[in-house]
């Protein structure tokens, strides 16, 4: 029996739409493929759904064959589009994409699905299910099934970590990191357990998420990746029985029983040949183990005929060479593999290239690899490699996850590497890492130079960091493409950082580059964890790159509030920063240092620094910092009670700031009112905060414009106006809601809670405060304890 999640069964998908729309054009599927310039096999693969996201020139080829309308093209575009990680909310949707031929398990998938959907009410404890059972049985495909199903019952999000526990285990540490990142939850500077998950725990209290970790090593590795709260679940595989997880339902799996096996490879090869050839179909599956992965696999090369079905059932029943390497499941999977590999080597030129870069894809560290690196590494085309990587995931070797990224299910990723031992040299295989390397290297300083930012460290020189991305000419398209590799660009700055003096450097290049992009993304954890891995990293560098990795170190930690260790990396880089003598670098430095000492309480200091930049940019014509020097002058001279230089500082860096991005400029207004109100000119703090509201709106940008909202109530509060203070901030709760990957909710509430505490509405004031002070322990935020100091004054009133 068949089962389909639940997002299938809400709207058509590509099969079935493809398949309406031919038989309306009274085509068999030869004759649209002929039409569309496609094989009858691509058009098969899409009516069984083995392929659910055809790339954007196959939907072409096929609407114009279909002589589609333009709803209808809309309709299959939509069906063709990759699920993506977030959804619009910002809400984690991590869970990987479900496949389309989910078949059997029915017994086992109810019970998960119960399980999960235990009320929150009654739930006695957190639910935990562990999935065991051996590599390759399905596990994973059961979680992520069942996930999908379930998925309304978690309105707060689902989070999927995979541990690795097959070879090389992923530490609790890092998964914790992850989880954190994926949480929105700042970075904490450790990598102590006990201390990570505490802030873990913390950010998921009054949530209801749905927590995958995926193939687990053991029941040490997950304890403390388990929530501390009923108000999740968590969904546990792993290759071994974990009965020493406390409280944990276990849900074990076995290989498919024989009719749900054979029913599984009538979905891959189609199921007339299966019941066509009973008995062959019956040795195929037994000599796949009855294993769902090597199904799949071995199914995905058969050519659909009645010989070669016979072929590939006579093939499986070769137990010769190296094919015996294996045991278990491993074993099965080998030969599954081996068989497609086999079958491709004597195919068309596609399948033969494809068969030839497998054990090199194999290599790719992280969950998933993005078709450029790919590309880059193989040495061809963007549409050559598409063609090879499509067609290892028609044969299950790979798998798709996201748009044009791809995934590799453990057990064949050994397989492929075992293979790449044998054939690849040790210095092929060095020669991919830098070929990756190279790849993100070229995109990150690409984004950097489409944006005209001014090369510091002789990225665009004789040999230009950004040659290999030379084709890309829209900033947008290279930062979504950014946005979407930051873990494999922390991965790789680590993998780096441990290898040789090239590859070490390579490293700080890589690094250098991520802080512009967490300033666009306004995303820091990344940048944070690339620049610390760097930072002190024994490489020889020039003065321009020494001083740059000290200066990024700075910035990333003050932009994460981490004040005093910025200054402490600020101090080290200034000296640099002098001795190199370029005033745009310089003055940067000097405006960076001159805001933490104010932070940090030091404004007379800072104030020194601040004069120092804006002397400089007004001498050099170092304009790039011009704006930034007057506000920082302004700012601070207003902390120290010069008003009358605070106000001419401003005037000078609005007349800048009208020619910047409004984004920019609505960061900057915003800026000024909270210095102007802290200074005690409320009336004059209203008018720039509400110029930064009306630049926000312009640029459409609704979470700056909420902050900026947040700081009017706090001015209307400083005035007395406890019922004004009390509405606009009510506004801007409003708004942070509706954007909660801003974390913006606490600050608002917070506030609020003191407007209501001044009406005298005491039971509304503490409710917004532990709302506050939730939400600040969510992002591990210090300002939770001035909540809490303020709960507590309310108890004595």
């Amino acid at each position: 029996m068949s089962s389909t999640s639940s997002a299938g069964r809400s709207s058509a998908g590509v099969a079935e739409l493809l398949r309406r729309f031919r038989v309306r054009a009274k085509l068999t599927q030869e004759a649209l493929a002929e039409a569309a310039g496609l094989s009858a096999r691509a058009i098969r693969v899409l009516e069984g759904g083995q392929r659910r996201y055809p790339r954007r020139t196959t939907l072409d080829q096929l609407a114009a064959a279909l002589e589609l309308s333009a709803d209808e093209i809309q309709l299959l575009e939509v069906a063709a589009r990759r699920p993506s990680v977030t959804d619009h909310l910002g809400i984690p949707r991590q869970v990987p994409a479900g496949i389309a031929d989910f078949t059997g398990r029915t017994e086992q998938l109810a019970q998960l699905i119960e399980v999960l959907g235990i009320p929150l009410a009654v739930a006695p404890a957190v639910v935990v299910v562990a999935i065991s059972g051996m590599g390759g049985v399905g596990k994973t495909t059961l979680a992520v099934e069942a996930a999908r199903q379930v998925a309304d019952e978690f309105p707060d999000g689902q989070l999927y970590v995979n541990l690795r526990g097959g070879s090389e285990p992923r530490s609790t540490a890092d998964a914790l990191l992850a989880l954190l990142q994926s949480l929105g939850v700042q970075p904490v500077g450790t990598t102590d357990v006990q201390v990570l998950a505490k802030h873990y725990r913390t950010a998921l209290a009054g949530r209801r998420m749905l927590i995958v970790l995926d193939d687990a090593a053991g029941a040490a590795q997950v304890v403390p990746l388990i929530p501390g709260t009923s108000s999740s679940a968590v969904v546990i595989t792993s290759r071994q029985r974990l009965f020493e997880l406390p409280g944990a339902r276990h849900l074990d799996l076995d290989v498919l029983p024989e009719p749900e096996a054979i029913a599984l490879l009538g979905e891959v090869v189609g199921s007339a040949l299966v019941n066509q050839n009973p008995a062959a179909a019956l040795q195929v599956v037994r000599r796949c183990g009855l294993l769902p992965l090597a199904i799949r696999i071995a199914g995905g090369h058969s050519s659909k005929t009645a010989a070669g079905f016979l072929q590939l059932a006579a093939t499986l029943a070769d137990d010769s060479g190296r094919l015996d390497a294996l045991t278990g499941s491993g074993r099965v999977v080998n030969r599954s593999v081996a068989v497609s590999l086999a079958a491709l080597s004597v195919g068309n030129a596609v399948d033969v290239a494809a068969a030839e870069t497998f054990p090199l894809l194999a290599c790719f560290d992280g969950d998933w690899f993005p078709l450029r690196a790919a590309a880059k590494v193989l040495g061809r085309s963007m549409d050559d490699t598409e063609d090879l990587l499509e067609r290892l995931v028609d044969l299950h070797l790979l798998e798709t996850r996201s748009p044009y990224r791809y995934h590799l299910h453990d057990l064949v990723r050994d397989v492929g590497r075992d293979l790449a031992r044998t054939v690849l040299s040790e210095a092929a295989l060095a020669d991919a890492f830098h070929r990756e390397l190279e790849c993100y290297l070229a995109m990150l300083w690409r984004y950097a130079e489409l944006l005209g930012v001014v090369d510091l460290y002789g990225s665009w020189t004789a040999t230009s960091w950004s040659a290999e991305a030379a084709d890309q000419t829209d900033p947008g398209q290279v930062l979504s493409w950014l946005e979407g590799e930051l873990a494999n660009l922390v991965r790789l700055v680590r993998a780096a950082a441990a290898g040789d003096e090239a590859e070490r450097l390579a490293a700080v290049r890589l690094a250098l580059g991520m802080p512009r992009l967490a300033r666009t993304l306004m995303r820091f954890a990344e940048a944070y964890d690339a620049m610390s891995a760097v930072v002190t990293l024994p490489v020889e560098l020039d003065i321009s790159l020494e001083q740059g990795r000290l200066y990024q170190m700075s910035s990333v930690s003050g932009a994460l509030g981490l004040i005093r260790e910025s200054l402490t990396w600020g101090e080290q880089e200034l000296p640099l920063a002098r001795a190199i003598g370029e005033p745009t670098r310089l003055s940067a430095s000097l405006v960076d240092l001159a805001e933490n000492l104010g932070f940090d309480g030091r404004a007379a200091e800072g104030l020194r620094y601040a004069e120092e930049a804006l002397s400089l940019v007004v001498d050099t014509g170092a304009s790039t910092n011009e704006a930034g020097a007057n506000l920082a002058v302004g700012i601070l001279a207003g902390q120290m009670g010069d008003l009358a230089r605070q106000q001419a500082m401003f005037a000078r860096a609005i007349e800048l700031l009208l020619a910047t991005r409004p984004v920019s400029a609505a960061l900057g207004w915003r800026l000024i009112g909270v210095s102007l109100r802290e200074s005690g000119q409320h009336k004059a703090a209203l008018t720039a905060l509400n110029s930064a509201i009306e630049l926000a709106r312009g640029a459409k940008t609704e979470a700056l414009e909420g902050t900026a909202i947040t700081e009017i109530g706090v001015t209307w509060f400083e005035t007395g106006d406890y019922s004004k203070s009390c509405d606009v901030l009510a506004e801007a709760v409003a708004i942070a809601v509706r954007h909660p990957q801003e974390h913006q909710e606490a600050r608002p509430r917070h506030q609020r809670g003191r407007a209501l505490a001044e009406l005298g509405m005491v039971a509304e004031a503490r409710l917004e405060w532990e709302k506050a002070i939730a939400l600040y322990e969510r992002i591990a935020d210090p300002q939770a304890d001035e909540v809490r100091g303020l709960l507590a004054g309310l108890a004595q009133r």
